[in-house]
């Protein structure tokens, strides 16, 4: 079992038994969309965004994009960290069929892809401290925002890295920028722009 000291907000129930099983933390269920209505879990996050910070790994479908979007939203102060599962086809066991986006949830994604996200954003070196984040303009000379095709393109280098697809462009900047860091993203930036050259 890992140990983190952020508590790690997630969206149900069996989401919450899952991460508890792998990790010695406080877990926070939103009760999916509930936490548009409840206060009360409201404050709980922003509680421990403030103390310990908080780690968001929702489903990569438009309803956990949506939760997490809205989390992100109203927590003004403290820490927060996203974590991202990728895009994964298939159906939880305890289903009779696939969700509406055909994809796995957290209950779903195996241990150690789970453990991995979490520990991505947790345990982050810090040796780019010092370099100058990548900016949406580098996004756009790489052919990533902006210009004809350039969400497929997205779409291709998100999933390259085990990420979901549709992120936003601040989303994507804030994480790619800490994991794995702005100097190792412009070299996947340069390699990515040279393979799709090399594809045309």
């Amino acid at each position: 079992m890992q140990h983190i000291k952020q508590a790690i907000v997630t969206e149900g129930k069996f989401d919450k038994v899952k991460l508890s099983s792998l990790f010695d933390a406080v877990i926070i269920e939103t009760g999916g969309f509930g936490v548009f209505t409840n206060e009360e879990t409201r404050g709980l996050i922003k509680r421990f965004a403030r103390t310990t910070g908080i780690v968001i790994l929702t489903d990569s479908d438009p309803a956990g994009r949506k939760i997490r979007s809205y989390i992100n939203s109203f927590v003004k102060e403290g820490t927060v960290l996203n974590a991202f599962i990728p895009a994964v086809e298939g159906k939880e066991r305890r289903k009779s069929k696939p969700g509406a986006a055909g994809i796995l949830g957290v209950e779903g994604i195996d241990d150690d892809t789970l453990i991995s996200a979490v520990l991505s954003v947790t345990e982050v070196s810090g040796e780019d401290e010092s370099a100058e984040p990548v900016t949406a303009a580098e996004l756009y000379e790489a052919g990533l925002v902006g210009r004809p095709g350039s969400s497929m393109l997205r779409e291709r280098f998100l999933a390259g890295l085990g990420l979901p697809p549709g992120l936003s462009r601040k989303q994507m900047l804030s994480y790619l920028n800490t994991v794995p860091g702005p100097e190792k993203l412009r070299e996947l930036l340069s390699e990515f722009a040279c393979d799709n050259s090399a594809d045309n």
